[in-house]
Order: structure tokens, then C-alpha cells, then sequence
């Protein structure tokens, strides 16, 4: 199967939540979903204006002021050249890796991956952004990389399973923040890997059907099932 780059990024994985089912959900998660787990670097507070959150931000990530100031620089150069796009996402596997070796490399636990849609669903992602964005002024990170149509960067890259993302303005929603992993336990032979991922495709393509099925007791969002690879880290 081919998959489309959507981009790559920098997650750290979180302890699983108060609200995921703790019989199905593994203790440790990794999802693109922001309202799981935290993505790096957090780009609103680096082109905003308020010193507090910078000063708290540059705590939060151990690192001093003079690497904190070539931290925002680096984003400014990079955010010009295209590498890097709003918000959180790197549109190559250089810069993403050039970025964590450089300033978080400090930080073992943050994983850098990459997402892949199908090729047979980019029409419909674009179509239904399209739709439903047309208050931005400009197409968000994803949506540049995926109409570029680029292959996900297989360099270093291993899959490790794939996650029901729904695509809503600047960020992604999971089925793990809708406690959709109940629903699926009960009607499909459902479980996750380790990362707390879904095992395959055909998995994933099916649980995203039932999830589009839901309508409006879910987030008004196209839900699509997408790769997931994980990229090895320099130490």
C-alpha cells in the first residue's frame, strides 16, 4: 500500500488516561491526537507574544536561555524555508531530526514519527478540509504536505501500527479521546500493540467506517485510518 507523507513529528507518549478504558488501553500511549499527548516543539507559544509562557516553555524543556533564543531562531529560518509549518509539524525527516538532535536531544523519551494517509483517501481528506476551513486564510501544515502527494520518508522508518485520527482545523482528534475504544471492544474482535495503536490497516480502515457511521456523536470530523512510523533517534 502507498502512503502519503502528512508530515513528521516530535511526541512524547503519555501515561494512559482516566477516561480510556484501562482493560484495553495499554499504560502508555502514543497518538497524534494533542489532546493525548504533547507535541514538540509548541509553535504557538514560540511565535507568540507573551515572555511568560516563553520563560515557562523554556523551563518545562531544561534548556537555558541562549538555546532557548537559537530554539526560536532556528523555527523563524526554518519556518521560512518551508520545513517547518503551522502548527507542530515538520514538512521533511531532515529537519525533524535535525531539530531534536539538536535542542531535545536531552529528552530520551520523545519519539520522532511520521503519520502516512492511504493514497486512495487523499481526495477525500482534502475535499472535506476544503469544506470545512474556509475561514482559514491558508491551508494548514497537512494539508500543504499532502497536496505536494510525497511518499512517507521509509529512511530509518519502521511502522508501528496505525490510529483513527479525524482531522478538525489545526489538529487532529483520536477515537481514544471519544472512549470509542469501548465501542469497538464490543463489536469487533478489537486490540491494541504496545504503543496503543491498532495492529493493521484493515483494522483500522474498518473502525474508521464505524466511526463515520456515528455521525454527530462523535467530533464533526472524517475519520480515516492512517500509518503510523517511527524513526530512529541519534544519541
Amino acid at each position: 500500500m502507498n502512503y502519503l507523507s502528512a508530515g513528521y513529528y516530535l511526541i512524547l507518549p503519555t501515561l494512559r488516561k482516566e477516561y480510556m478504558d484501562k482493560k484495553i488501553v495499554p499504560e502508555s500511549v502514543l497518538s497524534v491526537s494533542e489532546c493525548i499527548c504533547t507535541h514538540y516543539p509548541d509553535i504557538s507559544i514560540l511565535w507568540g507574544n507573551s515572555e511568560v509562557k516563553k520563560d515557562r516553555y523554556m523551563e518545562q524543556l531544561g534548556l537555558s536561555s541562549n538555546t532557548f533564543q537559537l530554539l526560536e531562531k532556528w523555527i523563524e529560518e526554518h519556518r521560512k524555508t518551508g520545513d517547518v509549518l503551522f502548527p507542530q509539524v515538520f514538512s521533511n525527516l531532515d529537519a525533524a531530526q535535525t531539530f531534536v538532535d539538536r535542542f531535545l536531544n536531552h529528552l530520551p523519551d520523545i519519539r520522532l514519527i511520521s503519520i502516512g494517509l492511504p493514497e486512495q483517501y487523499r481526495v477525500d481528506f482534502l475535499d472535506d478540509v476544503t469544506a470545512f476551513s474556509s475561514k482559514n486564510p491558508e491551508p494548514y501544515g497537512v494539508e500543504k504536505i499532502l497536496q505536494r502527494q510525497l511518499p512517507v520518508n521509509m529512511e530509518g522508518a519502521q511502522i508501528i501500527g496505525y490510529e483513527v485520527l479525524g482531522f478538525d482545523s489545526r489538529s487532529f482528534h483520536s477515537y481514544l479521546c471519544n472512549g470509542l475504544e469501548r465501542d469497538f471492544s464490543h463489536y469487533f474482535n478489537f486490540s491494541l500493540n504496545s504503543h496503543g495503536l491498532i495492529h493493521t490497516f484493515e483494522e483500522a480502515d474498518r473502525y474508521s467506517d464505524y466511526c463515520n457511521e456515528l455521525g454527530e456523536a462523535t467530533e464533526a470530523v472524517l475519520w480515516l485510518p492512517w500509518a503510523i512510523f517511527e524513526y530512529e533517534r541519534s544519541n
